[in-house]
């Protein structure tokens, strides 16, 4: 047992750092469990996409804007699509000054733009407002109610079903 003592520090730290893991393990990740979404015919024949909640209970899945592949993340507090404005960038979006916008992190100075085609699994909506904020980072664009107020949006035993609004 004499070898115990000179390696209790590193015992310690060993048993620490599972624990930690473990715990990382449990609070789960902000992943994207909806890769590739496709709309397909509900049971009333209309066309519908499913997305399933990840491990933190959010809707994230990926989608097109003006043809180019984007990751999503569903928003209902969003008012318009949100992107950072490196995604801007690289869609080569026609910006406007936007004014003041109010977010989770306080008032910011943002910028305005109409998103021709936004395509969720193959349920497409055009000419979508978009806001654009400057200090958003990484890559994941908002799906906001620009795009969801066009959509029947259920949520049930951690699903997400859009559908397309009836025409009236």
């Amino acid at each position: 047992m004499l070898w115990l003592g000179q390696y209790r520090g590193l015992l310690v730290l060993t048993v620490v750092g599972l624990g930690v893991a473990w715990a990382l393990a449990q609070t789960g990740t902000r992943g994207n469990p909806n890769p590739h979404p496709v709309a397909y015919l509900g049971p009333a024949g209309t066309p519908e996409v499913v997305l399933e909640e990840n491990q933190v209970n959010q809707y994230v899945t990926t989608g097109r804007i003006n043809g180019a592949r984007v990751e999503m993340l569903v928003d209902t507090g969003s008012v318009d699509v949100a992107m950072p404005y490196r995604v801007a960038q690289a869609l080569d979006l026609k910006l406007t000054p936007g004014g003041i916008s109010k977010t989770g992190n306080g008032n910011v100075r943002s910028w305005s733009a109409w998103l021709d085609r936004v395509d969720v699994g193959g349920l497409v909506a055009e000419r979508v407002k978009a806001t654009v904020l400057p200090n958003m980072h990484g890559d994941q664009v908002l799906l906001g109610m620009s795009y969801l107020r066009l959509m029947e949006v259920v949520l049930s035993d951690g699903r997400l079903t859009l559908r397309p609004v009836p025409s009236s």
